[in-house]
């Protein structure tokens, strides 16, 4: 199991993420705008990403929040060539 230690946003509604291992990881969420994920369309509600319990989070004026499983970002995720 993996957590998230990093979550950094990125042009084009992407998460640079650093793991637990070290490892960097690159998650493209712009397919993912459906459902509770639907207001993180909003670049200002995207960038607001925290890394809470080893995941992404976010915190929606709502106050539902939102977090996205490490194991399914790291599976899914390119990895970060510098």
């Amino acid at each position: 199991m993996h957590e998230v230690v990093s979550a950094v946003p990125l042009a084009g509604f992407k998460l640079l993420l650093t793991f637990d291992d070290d490892v960097q990881k690159v998650f493209d969420m712009s397919g993912e705008f459906t459902g509770v994920f639907e207001y993180l369309k909003d670049p200002c509600v995207f960038n607001t990403v925290a890394v809470v319990h080893g995941a992404p989070t976010w915190f929606p004026p709502e106050g539902l929040e939102v977090d996205l499983c490490p194991d399914v970002l790291y599976r899914d995720s390119v990895l970060y060539i510098r």
